[in-house]
């Protein structure tokens, strides 16, 4: 057995959609429920899309979302792009 099992849980995954409007300031969080702090997470998009990390903090991801190399506008509608978070903490 790892000995570091004993702290570190994962893979946890949360699957959602993005923001129906996404604030390009703020990015968009993400709460990992069954974590009580994020250490690392990959974030995973459909359609095209890549999420990159703007921060974490406790148990909450903030993603910002690129296409074609730019980050997507401010109020753009993301809703129908799935998002996959894969995140390990405790």
């Amino acid at each position: 057995m790892n000995p570091l099992s004993k702290f570190l849980k994962g893979p946890v995954i949360v699957e959602t959609t993005g923001p129906d409007s996404y604030d390009a300031t703020n990015g968009h969080s993400i709460t990992v429920g069954k974590l009580r702090v994020v250490k690392d997470f990959v974030a995973v998009c459909t359609g095209g899309y890549v999420a990159s990390e703007k921060s974490k903090s406790g148990n909450s991801v903030v993603l910002e979302y690129y296409s074609g190399g730019s980050e997507v506008s401010n109020g753009t509608d993301l809703s129908s792009v799935s998002v996959k978070v894969i995140a390990w903490g405790y």
